[in-house]
């Protein structure tokens, strides 16, 4: 049993460590601009889109833009798609801009509810686990703090959303940070618990 502990301690420590870690370092970092002058880069819109901090005037902004668009192509529907965009390139890129940011602000806002919502079960199910731990089911004990520790390491994971969304992915960031943290200091603290606990046990206290 002190085998199978040991060995999840080590796997957990290094999970959560490495990926504070890297977390600190792309929060501390923060959002790196281009080194290419906005004359020579074609994303200039999409970086000027993304560093709006407000989300209701983007969107604002975007519902402005699709109702012109939408007058544009009711004046003259004989023009096919590609003839449009040639004609309104800046005003169709500001819509695609708008709408790419607007997408990524809302997974990266679903993301964070997530979060919270998958790591409070699993300090639940290590809370549940260490009843039964301290109550003398061991195994039935650690069957639930495993899963427990599994969806903290899962969801303060690095994230698979990237790009856009400034401001949203530092709140991202802040709140994997905390959950390693959190889950880190904790699983630290249920090692110790449970060195006393076997200690006792052995009359070594």
């Amino acid at each position: 049993m002190k085998g199978l502990q040991v060995t999840l301690l080590i796997l957990f420590s290094c999970a959560l460590s490495t990926q504070a870690i890297r977390h600190v370092h792309v929060y501390m970092i923060g959002y790196e601009e281009s080194i290419l002058a906005p004359a020579e880069t074609f994303y200039n819109v999409t970086e000027e889109v993304r560093m709006e901090e407000s989300t209701d005037e983007l969107l604002a902004e975007y519902e402005t833009i699709k109702e012109e668009i939408k007058r544009l192509r009711e004046v003259d529907q004989s023009k096919d798609q590609y003839t449009f965009r040639q004609e309104n390139a800046e005003l169709v890129a500001r819509s695609e801009a708008l709408a790419s940011e607007l997408g990524q602000r809302e997974r990266i806002e679903r993301e964070i509810r997530d979060i919270w919502i998958f790591s409070i079960a699993g300090l639940i199910l290590i809370m549940l686990g260490c009843v039964l731990y301290y109550r003398g089911s061991v195994w039935p004990g650690l069957a639930l703090v495993t899963p427990g520790f599994l969806e903290l390491i899962w969801w303060s994971a690095p994230s698979f959303t990237m790009g856009g969304a400034v401001k949203e992915y530092d709140v991202l960031l802040l709140n994997k940070i905390i959950w390693s943290i959190v889950a880190f200091v904790l699983l630290y603290t249920l090692w110790w618990l449970a060195e006393r606990k076997r200690a006792r046990e052995e009359g070594l206290v």
